[in-house]
């Protein structure tokens, strides 16, 4: 056997673990390394981690505040798995619910920009009703809920792990809702 593994091998690790539901260490050191990500986000709406508690050290989920720069607006503190984190379960539900588990693997770049966009355009959801279809952790439909004056915001997810994180956050902005949507 090879000394190092491609991400393509491990990732049929992956399924294979979750076909025979059974672990061995060494792929277990394997499967954690793989990368989804290659970046820590623009920055363009910063964002920090917030402080953990030690008893949430070994935890798959982080709380990490976003500070949309507009005056006035609130912090959104959105809950978030820590990166290079899944487990079988994730897999589970995905196949479960015949769904992808895209929205939960981290919070995208892509996300990030569409957010960054929206804040920057705030005249075009003045007095509108939005919806963000296939949301993962919801942070461009928040912004358009915290930083604008939309009348409606609904944030949409298939995934109901997703949708779970996103509840999390909805005390704190107004005129949001939040679905599981299956098609």
């Amino acid at each position: 056997m090879e000394p190092t593994s491609s991400s393509s091998s491990l990732r049929w690790k992956i399924l294979r673990q979750a076909l025979l539901r059974r672990s061995d260490s060494q792929s277990e050191a394997g499967i954690n390394r793989i990368t989804r990500k290659a970046t820590k986000g623009l920055n363009l709406i910063p964002c920090q981690m917030v402080d953990s508690s030690p008893e949430s050290e070994n935890s798959r989920e982080a709380c990490v505040c976003y500070t949309i720069p507009i005056l006035g607006s609130p912090k959104l503190y959105l809950t978030q798995r820590v990166d290079n984190c899944s487990d079988l379960n994730d897999f589970e539900i995905s196949n479960r619910y015949n769904i992808d588990n895209t929205g939960l693997v981290c919070q995208w770049p892509s996300e990030e920009v569409l957010a960054h966009f929206c804040r920057s355009q705030p005249d075009r959801f003045r007095g509108k009703k939005v919806i963000e279809l296939g949301s993962g952790y919801g942070l461009a439909g928040l912004v358009i809920a915290a930083a604008t004056e939309a009348s409606q915001v609904i944030i949409s997810d298939g995934n109901p792990q997703v949708v779970s994180c996103i509840l999390l956050v909805l005390f704190c902005v107004h005129s949001v809702s939040i679905r599981v949507v299956f098609f």
